[in-house]
């Protein structure tokens, strides 16, 4: 618990000493200082890891309350922690990943003026995100929750001088807090029902449940409408590309590696409450799969760079849900984490173009980077095989974990749309590739002055790209690692990893291939030009997000505004009374106030002239 507890203080230490002592401080002690703090936590993470793994694999949950917090209401509430080896994963990778990512923007922000703020929100980025995962109930985990939105708020609005960042920023507070409502109602739910959140007691009553009843329903589906807000998946999920607006390594942190799979983290954590909620655990998958390759559909015709990964993120969200609906929580956390290595890679890596084009992220600027920029280009190679699901690549292991589960257990329409999307996935990355690092210049002006990152961006790169590489072959650890959490509950899958029949895998393997190969076909051999198919039809809409703005607009903001017309005039009229009476109240204190002189002998006369006419008032009754 000593150690949970440095490991939450650290960053927050970072974010409120940077605050207050930024006008002192060096101009480069504040990213010192923010990636050391995250470091030590990284260090203290894997020391919890490792006492938890010393303990007996049935038995490895370390939870405690660090005091009572709500009393008085029924049954009391405390601040508590828990920490098991799912939570130790995502540990891991917040405070690991996240150290990179402090590293490398030391040389990404070097030139801001606003690099001070930058790592304090940085710092209580990670603070938030540790919160939520070591929570030990789930009041402690709102609380976690809310402020992750918070952190993300003020990280995508970063630059408040630019009004699409502002916009992006609200709009992901905005379609945050529905899911934030979700989660407080789902909760609610349990609380007036079982007078707990406590995760121990909750599972605990999960176990002896029998599934199927409208209550459970309800609550795991207002639970999953948190997660879905979060992790950004259909119909909530047009603030992630938006949130692009904010400096690439922030993109790689919280829109990649950390902030959007708190949605997975939510669901595998749930997961004895989804076993109870058959219909809710299956559209988790369905719409896992259908957010899959509804994004992947985009990303083929996106033009910006940062978008295309941006999109490619939702897929691989996707991808983890899915995972989820057809019971494999095991794959969709593997999943996670080797979407952790190779996303944050690919987004660091285009960071570092960004950085070498002078902020261009437009592709139809780009291309012949390999020779300025061999370490990220081969990088970004790495990372872009391991999407790809390439073997021996990490992704090939975590998606062929998923697609084996969704066969083996039945949901064949599920498994042929991660499969149909898999190779979408090849062929959109390969493009961004190809039109990034190969063919002519497009622009000569950029080109010439392109470079390769400074070391304390390329390291962090390469560090990524190894993990993208070997990652997947931390699958046998992994399973050894989670199989106790996971088959501690009836209807857990007990199995660690599935795999699916030949035929499936060399589907999905050869498809990849094909899409590689036609991507360097169009955009090498016949160099087709980036923007090529959005001018008309299926590649305008899909270039368009498939017009979801303006679906939600008519679906969600015209009602609303309709209302509001129809209620400013009662609103105005009471309005006007209100301040009338205010009016009225001034008057009479501007007519008051010249009693109130501040001489005291005047006050005696007052005090006196009323005695008096009290004496009087008494003497004349009598």
């Amino acid at each position: 618990m000593q150690l949970l507890v440095e490991i939450l203080l650290l960053p927050i230490i970072g974010a409120v000493t940077i605050t207050t002592f930024k006008g002192l401080m060096p101009k480069k002690l504040p990213g010192i200082w923010a990636s050391v703090l995250v470091g030590i936590s990284f260090l203290l993470s894997i020391m919890a890891d490792v006492h938890l793994g010393q303990l007996a694999a049935n038995h490895r949950i370390v939870t405690g309350t660090l005091w009572t917090w709500i009393s008085g209401f029924g049954p009391s509430i405390g601040f508590r922690l828990y920490l098991d080896p799912l939570a130790g994963i995502w540990l891991l990778v917040i405070t690991g990943v996240g150290m990179l990512i402090h590293i490398y923007s030391i040389g990404y922000m070097h030139d801001d003026p606003g690099e001070a703020r930058y790592f304090s929100y940085l710092n209580f980025f990670i603070f938030s995100m540790l919160l939520l995962v070591l929570a030990g109930n789930l009041i402690v985990l709102l609380i976690g929750w809310a402020l992750v939105g918070l952190a993300s708020y003020f990280l995508i609005g970063f630059w408040y001088q630019r009004p699409s960042a502002v916009r992006a920023a609200k709009k992901a507070f905005v379609m945050n807090t529905v899911g934030d409502v979700g989660i407080l109602l789902g909760l609610a739910l349990l609380y007036f029902r079982y007078h707990s959140v406590g995760y121990v007691h909750l599972f605990a009553i999960f176990s002896n449940a029998t599934p199927g009843s409208a209550f459970f329903e309800w609550t795991a589906f207002l639970l999953y409408v948190g997660a879905m807000a979060k992790s950004a998946q259909f119909p909530l999920h047009m603030w992630l590309a938006d949130a692009m607006e904010g400096p690439t390594p922030v993109s790689a942190l919280i829109h990649a590696a950390t902030m959007v799979t708190a949605g997975v983290y939510l669901m595998a954590r749930l997961y004895p409450l989804l076993r109870l909620a058959p219909d809710v655990h299956y559209l988790v998958g369905a719409i896992g799969a259908f957010t899959a390759i509804f994004a992947a559909s985009i990303a083929i015709f996106q033009q910006d760079i940062k978008k295309v990964l941006a999109y490619s993120t939702l897929s691989q969200l996707g991808y983890m849900f899915l995972a989820i609906g057809v019971g494999g929580f095991m794959a969709g956390v593997f999943h996670f984490m080797t979407h952790a290595f190779f996303k944050a890679l690919l987004f660091l890596a285009a960071g570092s173009v960004i950085h070498a084009l002078q902020g261009e992220q437009d592709l139809s600027h780009m291309g012949g980077l390999v020779k300025k920029m061999p370490w990220t280009t081969f990088a970004f190679l790495a990372g872009t095989l391991a999407i790809s699901g390439i073997p021996p690549f990490s992704g090939y292991f975590s998606k062929e974990a998923i697609l084996g589960q969704a066969y083996n257990s039945g949901h064949w329409l599920l498994w042929g749309v991660g499969v149909l999307t898999a190779g979408m996935t090849a062929f959109y990355m390969f493009r961004l590739f190809f039109l990034t690092f190969f063919g002519t210049p497009r622009d000569a002006h950029l080109y010439e002055h392109a470079h390769e990152a400074p070391w304390v961006m390329t390291v962090p790169v390469v560090i990524l790209g190894i993990l993208a590489t070997i990652g997947g072959f931390f699958k046998g650890w992994l399973g050894q690692w989670l199989a106790p959490t996971f088959s501690a509950y009836p209807g857990a899958s007990h199995a660690a990893f599935e795999s699916g029949p030949l035929f499936g895998t060399l589907i999905t393997v050869g498809l990849a291939v094909i899409a590689i190969i036609l991507a360097y076909w169009l955009f090498i051999g016949k160099k087709v030009e980036p923007r090529a198919g959005i001018a008309h039809g299926f590649g305008r809409h899909a270039y368009q997000a498939w017009d979801m703005d303006a679906v939600w607009t008519w679906i969600a903001v015209n009602p609303f505004k309709t209302i509001g017309d129809w209620v400013r005039p009662v609103e105005q009229g009471i309005l006007s009374f209100i301040n009338g009476v205010a009016s009225a109240v001034w008057l009479w204190a501007t007519d008051l106030r010249p009693l109130q002189t501040g001489y005291v002998r005047r006050y005696a006369l007052s005090i006196m002239v009323g005695l008096g006419a009290l004496l009087a008032y008494y003497l004349i009754r009598v």
